[in-house]
């Protein structure tokens, strides 16, 4: 499989015009919205409820796709509101999962195309609209039930109180019940363990992840905060999918002041906003690889022959491949951005770092096991540095090789059984198995009959490689919040 390189730093306005339902703050195709505000509800709908909220929009009810949610997989929801009178443009839809019991589970899932494409100032009376919502549940749900619920909220003000009054349906706490799932717990993944389908089909690395060959990659809930930091200004998700030659990472983080100033190879990329994924392959919790890409599509890569408390090797380059979409303004303190996505093809022979003797298959196969991690770095104009990583961290120790997520390999259908150890072929008439090319019997030559460099064998693309720098030593860990 072959790799298609466009590296790119993509701003707002020429960004991917994103046409298909996602909910991550791009720019979206007015044709999406046009063709979401319809003449009529459809005639059924799992949930009716027929709400009146604030004298100005109904919110009809609901379609939902799939039956009980499993905690990790995604679920797809359609909501149907009518606009009796435009409610103004201070008010926002809200959507949060609650769980019932003493659990305390909540999982904000408030983003939608259509409430990007279409928000709420632009809402005119008569309008029915479809509200296309995809979420996964995350992946440590303990509650045997998920309240979906929605409401609308006036910006800036969060309050319970400051919701928009509800008349009609179930309520909870000045919010209308929309959905109550069922939860099969059961089939949780086993703690902080993913398993990572191959890509079904090649793969562009510009900034999108949209292509095909992204269709079954893992994903992420919404990362966890890491315990002790601030809040991010905004949620982070990540996606990940593998082939012959590259590990691919798609990770999306939503925030209103995109900005570093370091756009240099090992620049201290880790001062500001960036992506951190630790690699650890043989997962022996000594001997790992860090790399970095920041909102300028700069790298950082260093090698850890032991642990963080030796010294590091920047002398290491890993070869990345990577191409980053800023959603707003890059590095204007005084706007609000939507955030910035990167998507990062990495080179199988990165993971090793400088230890040529590591013990891993390379390319994996199904069923190699590596541990791994993502961290997201959010620093905003006079804040603390915050951190929310795909497996939970510590504020402290961003690194953490005992916190590193479990990852699975498996093919495209999901199957993590190893393939058949190869049958060493049968010397016949005297000859020697995998002589390709060797003249038998004073014959010609016979090309490719089982040795090396049979025709046919993917070839590796190229990569591109930067001259590193050294620059300060990083500290041991970001200093936190008094």
């Amino acid at each position: 499989m072959r790799l298609a390189v466009a590296v790119a730093v993509t701003l707002a306005l020429t960004a991917c015009v994103d046409k298909h339902p996602g909910g991550q703050g791009k720019q979206i195709d007015p044709a999406y919205v046009a063709a979401n505000l319809l003449a009529a509800p459809p005639e059924t709908l799992t949930n009716p409820i027929n709400a009146d909220l604030g004298g100005a929009v109904v919110y009809l009810g609901n379609v939902v796709e799939g039956g009980a949610l499993v905690p990790g997989q995604k679920v797809t929801i359609k909501h149907y509101w009518k606009v009796v009178a435009p409610p103004g443009g201070e008010w926002r839809v809200f959507s949060h999962l609650r769980g019932e019991g003493a659990g305390g589970d909540f999982q904000n899932v408030d983003a939608t195309d259509m409430r990007t494409g279409h928000p709420v100032a632009d809402w005119k009376a008569g309008e029915i609209i479809q509200d296309v919502q995809d979420f996964a549940l995350k992946p440590d749900w303990k509650s045997p039930t998920a309240l979906l619920i929605v409401g609308m909220y006036p910006k800036g003000k969060h309050a319970i109180s400051d919701r928009m009054a509800i008349k009609g349906g179930q309520t909870l706490d000045g919010a209308l019940i929309a959905v109550r799932f069922k939860v099969d717990v059961g089939k949780a993944p086993a703690p902080n363990t993913i398993t990572m389908k191959r890509a079904t089909g090649p793969i562009t690395i510009d900034g999108k992840a949209d292509e095909p060959g992204w269709r079954g990659a893992v994903a992420s809930g919404e990362f966890p905060v890491a315990e002790g930091s601030p809040d991010p200004s905004g949620k982070t998700i990540g996606r990940m999918t593998w082939d012959d030659h590259y590990l691919y990472l798609f990770l999306s983080a939503d925030d209103n002041d995109v900005a570093s100033q370091y756009a240099n190879q090992d620049d201290p990329l880790w001062k500001e906003d960036t992506f951190e994924v630790f690699i650890d392959a043989d997962g022996n919790r000594r001997g790992y690889v860090e790399l970095q890409v920041n909102p300028r599509n700069a790298h950082f890569d260093t090698w850890w022959p032991t642990n963080r408390g030796n010294p590091d090797d920047k002398s290491y380059t890993a070869g990345i491949v990577s191409a980053v979409n800023v959603r707003g303004s890059l590095d204007d303190r005084d706007d609000d951005d939507q955030g910035w996505d990167a998507e990062i093809a990495i080179p199988w022979a990165a993971v090793k770092g400088k230890d040529d003797a590591m013990k891993v298959t390379l390319p994996p196969v199904p069923g190699s096991t590596w541990r791994m991690n993502v961290v997201r770095v959010d620093k905003g104009k006079a804040e603390a540095i915050a951190a929310a990583s795909w497996s939970k961290i510590t504020y402290s120790d961003f690194h953490a090789l005992d916190r590193m997520l479990t990852v699975v390999f498996a093919d495209a259908q999901g199957s993590t059984t190893p393939p058949p150890a190869p049958v060493a072929p049968v010397a016949t008439d005297g000859g020697v198995p995998g002589d390709a090319g060797v003249a038998r019997d004073g014959g010609a030559a016979v090309p490719g009959d089982g040795g090396v460099g049979d025709a046919g064998a993917p070839a590796k693309p190229a990569l591109r490689t930067m001259t590193p720098t050294r620059p300060p030593a990083r500290p041991i860990a970001p200093a936190p919040t008094p």
